[in-house]
């Protein structure tokens, strides 16, 4: 190469760098590699691979829902396209909501829900997804089938539901009512205490042994019983003896029902003296029989009360060797203190 061919190229060289910080500034945002530009051949394109590296110890990190889009804070503030984002999840949100009836208001409390999968497990069951507590409320799901169990005190359903992407709302109607119970003695006698009542509430369907089936047991008077809209069978035990009363009952969807039975029963008292209006003598071993001789309760102490049906029965008091007796009428609603005299071992009847 000769010397003149040497120094025309060098002058090429030299005016090329002394060219480039100007095109550098007078170039476009969008050129080659940068927002919006056409791709660089041979490099990956922000947006186009991860959006983060992480190190193998970094741990879980959770996706952000849109990335932001690229601005470098040096660089002047310029409407730009997001280079990258990060698709959700495909999602579908259940609403659901509880009615008595169809045209009733929605449920606002006592609800539970429970979300199963569809498919089985080995062992026949299904996996419960979610669960909430009180009103209306909302599940996030993948789309796909479901079961869905809505269930109000003793009042539930269960349906199959399948969601898609999006939101689907839903309304459970029960076809349920309420009941409160409560129980006296007699016209203007005051409501039997908690203490000493409770109520059995039945089907009037059977069990496989023939016998009624059992929805809720052990009620306590004046607890509002929630319930499918149909007749039941109520029994109410006031005390441990012989007083009960059965009754059926209507419920009826979307009211709440009061229902009072009447218990023709009494509480009786009874204490073991040596003489009238003495005083009682203690480890005193009482029986209470029938007119035909049925043992119907029977209690240990100086002062045992017992809650009997109305009726006449045979009080007997066990103390050391001796056995008394007294034959007592029972009153309906009317409580009373009984007496049994003691009389030097002599078996007594009054």
């Amino acid at each position: 190469m000769t010397r003149q061919a040497t120094s025309i190229r060098w002058t090429f060289v030299v005016l090329a760098l002394m060219a480039a910080p100007a095109l550098a500034q007078n170039a476009p945002p969008g050129g080659p590699g940068g927002p919006g530009g056409p791709p660089m051949s041979g490099f990956m394109q922000p947006g186009s691979g991860p959006l983060q590296l992480l190190p193998p110890d970094a741990g879980p990190q959770p996706l952000p829902e849109a990335a932001t889009p690229y601005a470098p804070s040096t660089a002047p503030a310029i409407e730009s396209k997001p280079l990258a984002t990060v698709a959700p999840r495909d999602t579908a949100t259940l609403s659901l909501t509880a009615r008595l009836t169809p045209d009733g208001p929605p449920i606002g409390a006592g609800v539970v829900w429970r979300i199963f999968a569809e498919a089985q497990g080995p062992d026949g069951s299904r996996e419960l997804v979610a669960e909430r507590h009180g009103g209306s409320a909302d599940f996030t799901l993948k789309p796909g089938g479901y079961f869905v169990y809505c269930g109000f005190g003793y009042a539930g359903t269960t349906a199959h539901v399948t969601v898609g992407t999006g939101l689907k709302a839903d309304s459970v109607v029960l076809n349920a009512g309420g009941v409160r119970l409560s129980a006296v003695t007699g016209k203007d006698r005051p409501p039997i205490g908690k203490d000493d009542l409770s109520f059995d509430i039945f089907s009037q369907e059977l069990d496989s042994h023939g016998e009624p089936k059992a929805v809720a047991l052990d009620v306590a008077p004046g607890q509002i019983v929630r319930l499918p809209a149909k007749t039941y069978s109520v029994v109410a035990s006031y005390g441990d003896a012989n007083a009960r009363t059965t009754a059926d009952i209507d419920v009826k969807a979307g009211k709440l029902s009061d229902v009072t039975l009447t218990e023709k029963a009494a509480k009786i008292t009874l204490k073991l003296v040596s003489s009238e209006g003495g005083e009682a003598i203690a480890d005193t071993r009482w029986s209470i029989l029938t007119q035909a001789g049925d043992l119907v309760t029977s209690g240990v102490g100086a002062f045992p009360s017992f809650v009997l049906a109305e009726g006449d029965y045979t009080v007997i008091a066990n103390h050391e060797d001796g056995q008394f007796q007294r034959v007592v009428t029972v009153v309906s609603g009317e409580n009373a203190d009984v007496e049994v005299l003691a009389a030097g071992g002599q078996k007594l009847s009054d």
